[in-house]
């Protein structure tokens, strides 16, 4: 039993705009959702720092 020949027809600047239109939807809530938290850290290690 031979196995089947496989012809792909894309190449790698299709799956590079795949991703930038697939990361273009998503990174405003992965920036979001590192910012908060970071943002927090930030101003209570600043408080932390005024407040020794």
């Amino acid at each position: 039993m031979e196995m089947p020949k496989i012809s792909l027809t894309y190449n790698l600047a299709d799956v590079a705009n795949g991703l930038t239109n697939w990361l273009g939807a998503y990174w405003p809530i992965i920036a979001f959702s590192v910012a908060i938290p970071l943002t927090f850290l930030v101003a209570f290690n600043t408080k932390d720092l005024f407040t020794r």
